[in-house]
């Protein structure tokens, strides 16, 4: 889809077939973790654990993934190839999606491990940010720095 063939819609497709991907992913494991607790939310426990620390830490991943990925898209040349350009936008996006994917995961892993409700607190906050991030065509051209042809060859 990228390089010598690319196939802006393909491509274009494929990107909100990961961005979809990673949403489903996580909430279908926040669902195993409700079945591994019986069907039930976690209550709120009292102090925090040492996990809830990590956690903590590792949401501020997120400002990182936004920091590298906007840099990325920053170096985007107008002049470059319409393949170029949407392969770096591509990139930049996959690392700002892990970044909030580990964080949330990560989340996940410490609400079921603790049984502590704090951790879907983090989990809830990182798939907030994380649906924020979608892919739309408006959002490709202006971060992708597309033209207008370049831009109506994203439409379905």
């Amino acid at each position: 889809m990228i390089g010598e063939k690319f196939q802006p819609k393909a491509a274009f497709r494929a990107l909100k077939i990961i961005f979809y991907s990673l949403n489903s992913g996580l909430l279908l494991f926040f669902m195993v973790g409700i079945y591994l607790n019986g069907m039930q939310i976690p209550e709120f426990k009292d102090g925090i654990d040492i996990l809830t620390y990590v956690s903590i830490f590792l949401m501020l991943s997120i400002p990182a993934g936004y920091s590298i990925s906007s840099r990325k898209m920053e170096s985007i040349d107008v002049a470059d190839s319409f393949s170029k350009k949407f392969e770096q936008y591509q990139s930049a996006m996959i690392i700002r999606w892990a970044m909030i994917e580990g964080a949330a995961i990560f989340s996940l892993v410490g609400m079921i491990v603790l049984q502590d409700s704090k951790q879907l607190i983090l989990f809830v906050l990182c798939i907030l940010v994380l649906s924020s991030n979608t892919v739309t065509r408006e959002k490709v051209t202006r971060m992708a720095k597309l033209n207008a042809e370049e831009s109506k060859t994203l439409e379905e």
